[in-house]
C-alpha cells in the first residue's frame, strides 16, 4: 500500500499541561489579604490599607492603597492568591505582546476572550506605556529565556510591595545557566519603575472585586479536591510542605507552571495555572484538561525535580535516551535529558493518582498518551506500583527511590541500545512541521462555537507563518480532504467515520488512529 498522503488533525479545545518547574532558594514574607465584596455591576467595594508596610518607602505614588494580595485560604497551609508581582509581570508581557506570547499563552488563544473585559481594562489603563523600558525589554527577555515558568519565577524574586529586586538569581541559573544576571537586574529595575510610573497598585486595588470573584469561582468547584491533592502528594512523596499556593493566571492561558521555594527549613510550593475559558467576564481556571491531573502535575514538580537533581549523576550515563525525542521535546521547551526525566516521572505520578482515585480508564489513556514522547513512562509507572509503593518501609520518601529509578532507566538504555532503537510515533508537532511546508486547511462544523475555535486556530497558524485556509467542512474539496487538515468537529460528526477509514486522525489533540501497512486501523495513544 502506498504511504498516506493525508495528515488530519481534529481539534476541539486542547489544554496543554506541564512545565519543568524550578526551585528558588528563599521567599518574601507571605502577607494576609483583606476581604472585599464582589459587585457584578463593576463597582467594587475595596477595603483599603490598614497602614503603610515598612518596606513601601520607595513607592512615591502609592498613597492610601492596600498593599496586600487578594487571597483565599482553603486551610492554614493551602492558599489561592492573585499575586501582585505575577499580575504586574503578566501585564507587562501582555502590553509588549511578543511573538512567543501571541503563539503560546496569549489570552486571545481562548475562544471566549472577546467576552473578557479585563483585557480591555488592562489595555486602557496601561496602553499609554508601551514605550516604557520594561515593556520594550520583553522581546529580549523572551529571547534570553524568561518565558513559560520563568515568568512567574522571575516575579517571585521581586519585593511584594515596591517590586524591586528582593532575591538573587541563583535558583533561576540552576535551570537556565545562560541567563545574564545583569540583564535580569536591569529588567527588575525597569519593572519597579513601571509599577511606580503607572501607579500599578491603584489598578490592582480597583480590580480587587474581579480578583476575588476569580478566586471564588475557582474555589467553589475545586476547594475540597485541591485539599485532597495536597494530601495525596504529601503521602506519595513522603514529605510535608509548609504551604501550598495556587495562583490563577489572568493574562496567560492554557499552560501551567510549578515551582517551590525553600525557606527556614520549609518547602513553599506554588502552582501557576493559566485559564481556559471565560464565563460572565471571569477567567475559568481548570485543574486539568482531564480531571485533576493538571494540578497534580504542577505540584509534583516540587518533589520530583529536587530528587532528580540530587541523584542526577546516576542518570547522566543514559543521556542519549533524549536523542530520539529531542526535536519534539525541544518544541515543548523540554530542552535536555534532565528535564525529560522531570516530565516523565511527574506524568507517571499523574497516572498513579488517577488509578488510586478510581479513574482507571483515564489512567490507561493518560499512560498511553504520554508514552509517545516520554517513552519509558510505563517502566517508571510500574516501578512506582510494584516497588516504591509496596516498600515504603524501605523508601521513606521519594528521594530514597531515585537509585532504583536510575536502574529502571538504565534497563531502558540497554534494551534500546542507548535510544537508537526508539522510533516515536507521529505527534501534533509532526503535523505542524508538515503543514509549514505544504500548507493546511482549517475547517469547522456548522455552529458558532466551532467556528470561533477554528478561527482562533486559523489565526494561530498564520502567526506561525503557515499558509492556512479557513472554510466550513461542507465546502471542502476532494484535494483538501487528502491534504493537511485541521478540523473542528462535534463528536457526532459523520466525517469522523469517513476519515478514520483512510487517515491518521488526532481527536482532541491526544488520540491517534493510524493505518498500518496492511490497511488495518488500530488505536495508538498520542498527541501532546
Amino acid at each position: 500500500m502506498k504511504k498516506l498522503l493525508a495528515l488530519v488533525l481534529i481539534g476541539l479545545l486542547v489544554m496543554m499541561s506541564g512545565c519543568l518547574g524550578s526551585t528558588p532558594a528563599t521567599s518574601p514574607t507571605h502577607q494576609p489579604s483583606t476581604s472585599t465584596t464582589y459587585s457584578p455591576q463593576g463597582h467594587p467595594n475595596v477595603t483599603h490599607s490598614r497602614g503603610f508596610p515598612a518596606n513601601a518607602s520607595n513607592v512615591s505614588s502609592f498613597t492610601r492603597l492596600d498593599f496586600t494580595p487578594v487571597e483565599a485560604n482553603l486551610s492554614p497551609r493551602v492558599h489561592l492568591e492573585i499575586d501582585p508581582r505575577v499580575e504586574l509581570i503578566q501585564i507587562i508581557y501582555f502590553i509588549a505582546n511578543p511573538k512567543w506570547y501571541q503563539e503560546r499563552v496569549s489570552p486571545y488563544l481562548v475562544p471566549a476572550a472577546s467576552r473578557y473585559p479585563y483585557l480591555g481594562d488592562v489595555a486602557e489603563y496601561f496602553g499609554n506605556y508601551t514605550n516604557a523600558t520594561a515593556v520594550r525589554m520583553v522581546p529580549r527577555m523572551v529571547e534570553e529565556g524568561v518565558a513559560y515558568d520563568a515568568i512567574p519565577e522571575f516575579a517571585l524574586h521581586l519585593n511584594p510591595v515596591n517590586f524591586s529586586k528582593a532575591m538573587n538569581w541563583s535558583d533561576m541559573l540552576q535551570y537556565r545557566p545562560w541567563l545574564n544576571t545583569t540583564l535580569l537586574d536591569e529588567f527588575a529595575g525597569a519593572v519597579a519603575r513601571f509599577a511606580n510610573e503607572t501607579d500599578f497598585w491603584k489598578f490592582y486595588n480597583e480590580h480587587r472585586a474581579f480578583y476575588n470573584e476569580t478566586l471564588r469561582r475557582f474555589e467553589e468547584g475545586n476547594g475540597e479536591t485541591i485539599l485532597n491533592v495536597t494530601r495525596f502528594e504529601e503521602s506519595f512523596f513522603g514529605e510535608n510542605a509548609s504551604s501550598w499556593t495556587i495562583v490563577p493566571l489572568t493574562l496567560m492561558s492554557r499552560g501551567g507552571y510549578g515551582l517551590h521555594m525553600n525557606r527556614n527549613g520549609g518547602k513553599y510550593i506554588h502552582a501557576f495555572l493559566g485559564f481556559g475559558d471565560v464565563k460572565d467576564g471571569i477567567p475559568i481556571v481548570y485543574l486539568s484538561g482531564d480531571g485533576i491531573t493538571f494540578l497534580v502535575h504542577e505540584f509534583a514538580h516540587s518533589f520530583v525535580n529536587p530528587a532528580v537533581d540530587e541523584y542526577y549523576s546516576l542518570f547522566q550515563p543514559y543521556e542519549s535516551l533524549y536523542d530520539p525525542v529531542r526535536e519534539k521535546l525541544s518544541m515543548m521547551a523540554y530542552t535536555n535529558f534532565r528535564i525529560m526525566l522531570y516530565e516523565t516521572f511527574v506524568r507517571a505520578v499523574e497516572v498513579y493518582y488517577l488509578n488510586v482515585t478510581g479513574n482507571v480508564e483515564e489512567a490507561k489513556r493518560k499512560l498511553g498518551m504520554y508514552s509517545v514522547p516520554f517513552y519509558f513512562i510505563k517502566e517508571t509507572y510500574n516501578a512506582y506500583v510494584n516497588d516504591y509503593m509496596k516498600h515504603r518501609d524501605v523508601y521513606r520518601d521519594y528521594t530514597d527511590f531515585m537509585p532504583e529509578l536510575a536502574k529502571v532507566v538504565g534497563e531502558v538504555y540497554n534494551r534500546t541500545d542507548g535510544g537508537k532503537k526508539v522510533e516515536p510515533p507521529m505527534t501534533i508537532y509532526d503535523f505542524i512541521k508538515r503543514a509549514n511546508s505544504t500548507g493546511v486547511t482549517v475547517a469547522y462544523s456548522i455552529g458558532g462555537y466551532s467556528r470561533r475555535v477554528a478561527e482562533n486556530k486559523y489565526r494561530w497558524l498564520l502567526s506561525l507563518g503557515i499558509n492556512a485556509t479557513l472554510k466550513p467542512v461542507s465546502n471542502l474539496t476532494e484535494r483538501e480532504l487528502k491534504g493537511n487538515l485541521m478540523l473542528v468537529l462535534y463528536s457526532n460528526s459523520s466525517l469522523l467515520k469517513e476519515l478514520n477509514r483512510n487517515a491518521l486522525v488526532t481527536v482532541n489533540g491526544n488520540k491517534f488512529l493510524q493505518q498500518t501497512k496492511r490497511g488495518n486501523l488500530h488505536r495508538r495513544a498520542g498527541g501532546l
